[in-house]
């Protein structure tokens, strides 16, 4: 009698993680990236608060190592992101935050390392590795350098290398051992939580370069059948990359170095969950809690109020028996800010050829139907072909998506070909009011964001990767 198969053993590429998706809502989810710099500066001031009250509600302290006093500022490895980036901004000015080198790297490896089995496993011959960074140091920001005889096991050793050798950690020195301590909160939820507080609370240049690298990652799972790394592959050998600890000094006891074996095991298990999370969870945490953002809405508004009561104050003669009362009425609007006529927003596009649009709001109305109003629309192309519309000199027909402005005798020729219209990339942002600019979840609900913002201007603007 034949002998029975024996059993499958557990699924090295099972992801044992629960899935969330972001909590959906009307005024639109809102990722990290859709607001403007000064409103993440208060972002992060409301992001450190909640991480503060949510770790003392699990007593959970963390330290802050010391930061090196010399720190090299030339070359590529050991060399801090923040001066890497400012170099690249130097040298091509951009608004790029992720150090340009290492974008190159992790954009080889998606070409080429996606597929090769044991990617970030097996590690390069160390003579080649050498030789590539060294070979990047010397010729990478003189244009000299190639590709092309890259092996992707060795690119993968020297990405790693890069990580480990950043002289400012890429999870910052303020919270690289708040990551860990993460594991010991029991509930899920408020794990993601604390996540996406810490998350929020990264320089910038720490927190988009981590972004590139987890997307990497998700990459490399998501061909797992391929190159055999799953997700616990990938998190137990990246975790030492990200979370290296001070090697252990000579000279202790036999206990000690047990206790300290049993500390480390224990720190690598936990920082091994951590990164799973972070490429698990990637899209929940970086976004914005909407809590967060009603309170920037409200921070403005009352900063509104006070500027202008302290303007009524400054115009009103000062006298004891002046009832005072009127100082702290809402002030009437202004002439130049009238109020909006309910449930219609004028959407400005100075970049598209139709540059300006009034529409109406119902209570369906997305910012994707917005923005669609400024795309190419065939049948409304067919139908104007071939037509002149009479133009007085200097006008512009910005209720019309195809009209291109052109001085033909005083007309303003219909020419599509010619014509702007709005891409993928475009997306409608919201600007002023009760928040300095956000851009805006095509699902968003217009009206409901409408009454929450009515003075708010609403322009369409290019965005790549949103």
């Amino acid at each position: 009698m034949p002998e029975p198969p024996p059993s499958p053993g557990p699924d090295p590429h099972r992801v044992d993680l629960p899935a969330f998706e972001p909590k959906q809502d009307p005024l639109g989810v809102t990722l990290i990236g859709d607001l403007a710099q000064g409103d993440m500066g208060r972002i992060r001031a409301l992001a450190h608060i909640e991480l503060t009250a949510l770790f003392d509600a699990y007593s959970i302290v963390y330290s802050r190592p010391k930061r090196r006093k010399k720190v090299k500022e030339n070359g590529i490895f050991g060399v801090p992101l923040e001066t890497l980036v400012d170099q690249d901004q130097k040298r091509s000015p951009s608004n790029c935050k992720v150090p340009i080198v290492f974008q190159a790297m992790i954009t080889f490896l998606e070409k080429e390392g996606l597929s090769a089995e044991g990617i970030l496993r097996v590690s390069g011959a160390d003579s080649r590795a050498k030789q590539l960074r060294h070979d990047l140091e010397e010729k990478f920001y003189q244009g000299l350098f190639s590709w092309g005889d890259c092996s992707p096991h060795d690119v993968a050793t020297v990405m790693k290398q890069f990580l480990r050798e950043l002289t400012v950690p890429l999870l910052s020195y303020e919270y690289l051992d708040a990551f860990p301590q993460i594991s010991s909160i029991p509930k899920t939820l408020e794990q993601l939580k604390a996540l996406n507080l810490l998350i929020l609370l990264l320089p910038e240049e720490n927190r988009e370069t981590l972004k590139v690298l987890l997307r990497f990652l998700r990459a490399i799972i998501s061909r797992s059948n391929q190159n055999k790394m799953g997700l616990n592959n990938v998190a137990m050998i990246m975790a030492p990359n990200l979370f290296m600890g001070p090697a252990p000094s000579p000279g202790h006891r036999h206990d000690r170095q047990v206790l300290d074996l049993e500390a480390e095991l224990k720190k690598a298990a936990g920082t091994s969950a951590i990164v799973k999370m972070l490429v698990h969870y990637q899209d929940v945490l970086w976004t914005v809690p909407s809590a967060f953002v009603a309170q920037l809405r409200h921070q403005y508004t009352t900063e509104a109020q006070r500027r202008s009561k302290e303007k009524l104050l400054s115009r009103l003669p000062w006298k004891k028996e002046k009832d005072r009362s009127e100082i702290y009425k809402k002030p009437l609007p202004s002439p130049d800010q009238p109020e909006p006529q309910d449930g219609v927003i004028r959407v400005q596009a100075p970049h598209l050829t139709k540059s300006s649009a009034l529409v109406q709001l119902d209570q369906f109305t997305t910012a994707a139907d917005v923005v669609a109003k400024f795309k190419y629309d065939e049948n409304e192309a067919a139908d104007s072909q071939g037509h002149e519309k009479e133009n007085r000199p200097g006008e512009v027909f910005t209720n019309d998506s195809i009209v291109h402005k052109e001085e033909t005798n005083g007309h303003a020729v219909r020419n599509p070909k010619k014509a702007h219209y709005a891409g993928d990339t475009d997306h409608l942002f919201e600007v002023g009011g009760n928040i300095a600019e956000r851009c805006l979840d095509p699902r968003t609900k217009m009206l409901d964001l409408y009454h929450v913002n009515p003075l708010a201007e609403w322009v369409i603007r290019t965005r790549p990767g949103r």
